[in-house]
This record gives structure tokens, C-alpha cells and sequence, in this order.
């Protein structure tokens, strides 16, 4: 569970706020631990929810198209059987937008299986295994009234893929979490995110290395098909990292102690651990590309493209405590701008184009 949750969170306060009747349409969930998880307690008192089964593939080939034609039977049966809608918020993938006649609001992160199906690197048997996906999507996409972005980033992408123009509306960010740490800072240089390849956390690694009188800390999740990742990490990690395995909001004190926060990650449609990170007082050194490019201009952190260049900035950042504090300060000022009060608020704005 992680940011697309809370942008559904938000989305329904806000919806319940502009005096809205609100239904969630979803695969079952366990009610009391996602409120506990998010500190929500109650929350679904005021929405209908609408559940069906999780999917669950019937055999091992063709998964991805199993679960279009599941998502879609599911989510169609549930808008036919109640038409007093009128509006669809879909803050899930766009392939779980229903097809209905209804005006139809689509909240777009970078979406992977474009990664797949406009990449020339794929043999023509993989892309004709893609067409009729592309195709689908392309016409789901045709077919929704107003697409909103999570990023400039993002913007660019539904402009250049889709053809169609998007409002970019920045994620809500659990700033609050952070506002009342008291932990000193130390030497310390944190990386957040699920331990999987496309993290890169790797370069972490390699930064650590040549920074070994400093202490490197990865906070994360295991992803279930990605243990052996993990290991490999761990066996390769040298003397000066440690790994928390656990959610971010659990060991925030630790987030709080860092003087730095690294995001190895490339291309990544926003990046909700870094606006947490500046939240608690690091200084952002990211990965000069997608999102992160947004959430850091240069007074308020460093961005890399090279690995050289980390080394350099993050070990500028421990010794010299004057910059450091200075960029710590903007830092937690810029991020005050992806609270959820700024989420709510644009998302306010939209709905009210359809009352």
C-alpha cells in the first residue's frame, strides 16, 4: 500500500467535503487494517463500498489480458447494476476505467505497460502480444472527459503517447508525519522504496562504498517475487549499510536523523519518499530525471546523472553543515507545497466543473 491509496483517500475526503455521496468500487481489502495502516480510523463510514473478488489468474499465460477482461466484467456489472452515478473518479490504472457513458475523471501516474508496448527494443512477437492492449488502452483513453497528472512529467507522456492534454495535480504527501520530530541529525544517508531492480538501489550501494566513514541506511519493502533481490543486495552491501525492513511512517525517527535522502530511481513519474524525506528535514540528492526533476530545483537539493556526482554531493552535504542547513530549511518549505491541502484543493476545483 503506498501512494495510489492515499491519492484515493483524498480523493473521497475531498468528494465528501464538495457534499458529494461517494461509492468505491475495488478487490475486497481488509477495511480496519488499511484505516489503521494510513492512521484513517473510520474512514469508510461515509462510503458505500462496492467489492468483488481479487483477481487471481486461471492459468500462468496471457495474465495481462485475464486481468483486463477480469477488472472490466467486474467494474461493468457493478456501474450497470447502479445507475444513479454520475461521475467516475478512477484513481487506479486506466484499464480499470470502466465503459459507460458517464463524464469519467482519470488521475494518471506513469503508466509501466507503455514502458512495453511502445519500446522498439521488443521482438515483433512480444509487440504483436501487446497490440490489442495498446489498442484497448488507447481507446479507454479516448473515451474519458478529463485526465489529470502526476506530474509535469506524466503531462508530457499522456501528451506524447495519448495525443490528449492533461492537468497536472501533484499527489498528497503525509507531510504531517514529519512536523513534530525532535531527533538530532546525524551522519547519516537514507535511501526509501520496495527493494526491486528498478529502484536502482544498487548506485546506493556503490555510493556507500565509496563513502565508507559515512553510515547508509535502506528503508524498505520486500517485493514477494523479489526476495532473491533483496539477498543480493544484503550480500553485496558493504560494512557501512544497514536495512530496516518496514513501512516509512513506522520509522520516521530514522528519516528524521538523516542529513541526506538518496533516489536512485530513473524516469519515476513523481517520487512521494522524497517530499517525505524533505519533509523531515534531508536534503534531497536525486536522480536528474522524471518527477524528482520537479520536486528538486536547485536550491533546495542536488541532482545527478552520474554516479560521481552523487559521491561528491552527498559527501559535500555531510561536511560542510552550513550548506546543509540551508538546503534543509528550503527543503522542508518546498515540501509543504505537496501536502494533501493542495491535492484536495485542485481535485476540489475539477469536481465543481461537474456539479
Amino acid at each position: 500500500m503506498g501512494g495510489g491509496e492515499r491519492v484515493a483517500i483524498h480523493s473521497i475526503k475531498e468528494a465528501l467535503r464538495e457534499g458529494h455521496e461517494v461509492s468505491l468500487a475495488t478487490e475486497e481489502f481488509d477495511v480496519v487494517s488499511f484505516e489503521d495502516f494510513f492512521g484513517v480510523q473510520g474512514f469508510f463510514k461515509n462510503v458505500q463500498l462496492l467489492t468483488y473478488r481479487p483477481f487471481r489468474p486461471i492459468i500462468r499465460k496471457a495474465v495481462l489480458y485475464q486481468r483486463l477482461i477480469y477488472h472490466q466484467s467486474r467494474l461493468r456489472k457493478i456501474v450497470s447494476k447502479r445507475r444513479m452515478f454520475d461521475l467516475i473518479l478512477n484513481t487506479a490504472e486506466v484499464a480499470n476505467q470502466p465503459s459507460t457513458r458517464l463524464p469519467a475523471i482519470q488521475y494518471c501516474y506513469f503508466p509501466e505497460y507503455f514502458s512495453h508496448l511502445e519500446s522498439n527494443g521488443h521482438s515483433k512477437l512480444w509487440e504483436s502480444y501487446y497490440w490489442p492492449a495498446k489498442v484497448f488502452y488507447h481507446d479507454r483513453v479516448s473515451r474519458i472527459d478529463r485526465l489529470l497528472a502526476v506530474s509535469d512529467f506524466t503531462r508530457k507522456f499522456v501528451r506524447d503517447r495519448w495525443g490528449r492534454e492533461a492537468t497536472t495535480l501533484y499527489p498528497p504527501c503525509p507531510i504531517d508525519l514529519y512536523s513534530n520530530l525532535t531527533v538530532q541529525k546525524r551522519d547519516l544517508v537514507v535511501t526509501v522504496g520496495r527493494m526491486a531492480p528498478e529502484k536502482r538501489m544498487g548506485l546506493f550501494l556503490e555510493i556507500a562504498r565509496r563513502l565508507p566513514d559515512i553510515d547508509f541506511t535502506i528503508i524498505g519493502s520486500i517485493v514477494t517475487d523479489k526476495g532473491s533481490y533483496y539477498d543480493m543486495l544484503r550480500t553485496a552491501a558493504p560494512a557501512n549499510v544497514s536495512f530496516v525492513v518496514a513501512p516509512l511512517r513506522k520509522v520516521r525517527e530514522i528519516l528524521g536523523s538523516a542529513k541526506v535522502y538518496v533516489h536512485c530511481a530513473q524516469n519515476e513519474h513523481f517520487g512521494i519518499t522524497i517530499v517525505e524525506a524533505m519533509a523531515a528535514g534531508c536534503v534531497p540528492v536525486v536522480n536528474d530525471s522524471g518527477g524528482p526533476r520537479e520536486i528538486v530545483p536547485h536550491d533546495v537539493g542536488f541532482r545527478w546523472k552520474q554516479v560521481d556526482d552523487a559521491v561528491g554531493q552527498v559527501s559535500r552535504l555531510v561536511k560542510d553543515d552550513d550548506v546543509r542547513r540551508e538546503l534543509s530549511k528550503s527543503a522542508v518549505s518546498r515540501a509543504r507545497q505537496f501536502g494533501p491541502d493542495q491535492f484536495e484543493g485542485g481535485l476540489g476545483k475539477v469536481l465543481r466543473e461537474y456539479a
